[in-house]
């Protein structure tokens, strides 16, 4: 990193800058994977910001980008009268303003034809700074400055959510930040800041406190503002800090009207640049394309605020969403997802955040001719990957960084609620008597009259008199259990030979794992039922939401965390998989599990798809807005009446 600090702006050695800045990452992996252990956390979080401030500091004197000529103009011109939302650089009025220490400073601005298009919280930063000193130099030692206020914010939120410091390193000695925000000087780094802030003040639960940053990280860039219904529906209470208090700082630029949000506009409609998402919409939906990313981007939103409880990890996946549907996509624009990765470590965005070094020959272009043009393909090499690595972690165990240590994973107890099973409870424990790992079966029976319960007690199961539902049968099953793991097993499913080893192997190697499922097939064929077992697995594996026939499994201690199984009469499937993701990410097996088909009667498929799909949408939809224990009764009513 001293090498390409040294080497000056980007675009004079290309060539070297793309290598220099991938070794940057290479050597962050290595910082994050061999972090020793041993150190307390206070001195393994001084070791982590005196690296993170030195590599800073080597970057001070690095030649600023363009960008932070316009912060120093905007935040001098009020200082004379002049709204920078109202009158652009370029306006003649404002020539005699280009004097004196602003002398050097006009004639780098960019777009001067364009007014302000940062919110007023930047503008009344930047005014301060140009007050004191309106240069380079001062715009950028203050926003390094902040910059380690944003390590000092996240080593606090990582100490709230008891993850290792080693997990800072993602931010304090990632290249990108280094580079673009401290190198290069952009003001990313408010809005991160106040995000940061924003996220430990909701662990810490100081409601008002978190709304207020989040405000005013979205009152700095308006990007923010995607994370706010998730922070709201994390805590409530935000209150009006979130709103009224940010929504003042318009005041003092109000004659400008709808100039506020003028160059804001004409930035989205007419700029794209390294985004591909943007352009396939673009040249599918020429005259729409804004609206399809519009409508695309909501619908993710929808989603993410339907099945994450996490508020940090839904803020996280918001923003993501959000960035690769930006018409435009500089470099330094990553860096609001930059402190996501300390807490929840991603391959993909990582790479995405390497892969800027593919544009660098964009930025040596403009460095010898001083023309800014996008160079076609480039785009490939660093969303493919991406895709790739992201669709990828969902199946594979994420070994990236040092992981919070879990207790052993070594015996199974599976539990398994019937009801009038007698056809198909003993094969069933007989299945699992070969899957491995197994220390007790025990079957919580919701008052069968078929002999179930003798059945299992010949088998060798313990069993467990419990109300009717599966959640409560299982609920009730499981406060028996003394196993490490806890997997849950209908009565008509088979697991396979191995599938407990295979269990237990998974959560040893991946100790962040708290819980999962298996892949599913149907016992009988045919084409139906195979499509309904390929879609069923592609959504565990894809969401983290397993069904209750994909064999769920949860480690006895996460169960704890959680309050115990979800004691529902229906949809308890899903809810545990919900609650799972709030303290880790539910990983997925292929195969394991055998399910009977008896329930996909032929000629009734569809029927019944629509059925679950309308159940499983509604729960969703109502579990965020109501008390759902109040409602389950209902869902179990309304899949029996016509199923059974």
């Amino acid at each position: 990193m001293v090498l390409l600090s040294a080497i000056g702006p980007i675009g004079r050695h290309v060539t070297a800058a793309m290598a220099l800045y991938a070794a940057g990452f290479l050597l962050l992996l290595a910082l994050v994977r061999h972090f020793p252990e041993h150190l307390s956390p206070a001195r393994a979080f001084l070791l982590v910001f005196a690296l993170g401030g030195a590599a800073r500091c080597a970057f001070l004197f690095y030649p600023p980008n363009t960008d932070i000529y316009r912060y120093i103009w905007e935040g001098a011109i009020q200082w004379h009268g002049v709204n920078p939302y109202s009158v652009a650089p370029g306006d003649p009025a404002l020539t005699g303003l280009a004097q004196g220490e602003l002398a050097g400073v006009w004639p780098q601005v960019n777009h001067k034809g364009m007014t302000a298009i940062y919110p007023p919280a930047s503008m009344l930063v930047c005014g301060v700074m140009a007050a004191l000193s309106p240069t380079p130099l001062a715009f950028k030692a203050a926003f390094t400055l902040l910059d380690l206020g944003v390590i000092a914010a996240l080593a606090a939120v990582l100490r709230l959510r008891g993850l290792p410091p080693a997990r800072l390193l993602f931010y304090a000695a990632n290249p990108l930040v280094i580079v673009f925000v401290c190198g290069e000087g952009h003001l990313e780094v408010l809005q991160v800041f106040f995000l940061v802030c924003a996220c430990w003040a909701l662990l810490a639960g100081r409601c008002a406190l978190a709304g207020l940053a989040l405000g005013l990280s979205a009152m700095t860039k308006y990007l923010a503002l995607a994370a706010a219904p998730f922070f709201w529906a994390g805590c409530r209470r935000l209150g009006f800090a979130a709103v009224l208090l940010p929504a003042l700082l318009f005041v003092p630029y109000g004659g400008a009207g709808s100039g506020l949000f003028a160059s804001l506009g004409r930035f989205a409609a007419e700029m794209q640049y390294n985004a591909l998402l943007a352009d396939w919409l673009g040249r599918a939906l020429p005259q729409f394309w804004t609206l399809a990313a519009a409508f695309v981007l909501l619908l993710c939103w929808l989603w993410i605020w339907l099945t994450e409880d996490d508020p940090l990890h839904a803020a996280y996946l918001a923003l993501g969403c959000l960035l690769l549907l930006l018409p435009t996509l500089h470099p330094w624009y990553l860096a609001l997802i930059a402190p996501f990765i300390c807490l929840f470590p991603s391959k993909a965005w990582l790479w995405l955040q390497a892969a800027m070094l593919f544009t660098f020959p964009v930025m040596g272009g403009e460095f010898r001719t001083g023309i800014f043009q996008e160079i076609p393909g480039v785009v490939w090499l660093e969303y493919l990957p991406f895709f790739a690595l992201a669709a990828l972690g969902l199946i594979r165990p994420n070994r990236l960084a040092q992981q919070v240590p879990c207790p052993t994973a070594v015996s199974l107890s599976v539990v398994i609620p019937t009801l009038n099973e007698a056809l198909t409870i003993r094969r069933c424990l007989d299945a699992v008597r070969a899957c491995g790992r197994v220390r007790e079966v025990i079957v919580a029976d919701g008052g069968s009259t078929d002999g179930t319960p003798a059945i299992a007690r010949e088998a060798g199961a313990t069993v467990v008199a419990a109300g009717k539902g599966r959640g409560v049968q299982l609920r009730a099953g499981a406060a028996q259990a003394t196993g490490d793991i806890l997997l849950f097993l209908h009565a008509d499913s088979m697991l396979q030979e191995g599938a407990g080893e295979r269990i237990a192997r998974s959560l040893e190697r991946n100790p962040a794992a708290v819980g999962g499922c298996l892949g599913m097939r149907f016992e009988e064929r045919g084409r139906v039922r195979r499509v309904i077992a390929a879609l069923n697995n592609l959504r565990a594996a894809a969401t983290g939401i397993g069904f209750g026939d994909q064999a769920q499994f949860v480690r006895r201690d996460a169960l704890e965390r959680i309050g115990g199984f979800p004691g529902l009469m229906l949809m308890e499937d899903v809810e545990l998989s919900l609650r799972l993701k709030r303290i880790g990410r539910p990983v997925y097996l292929p195969g394991g599990v055998v399910v009977s088909g008896r329930r996909w009667q032929a000629g009734d498929s569809v029927r019944r798809i629509w059925l679950i799909l309308c159940l499983f949408g509604c729960f969703l939809v109502e579990r965020r807005l109501f008390n759902i224990r109040d409602r389950a009764a209902g869902y179990y009513r309304r899949y029996y009446q016509t199923s059974e």
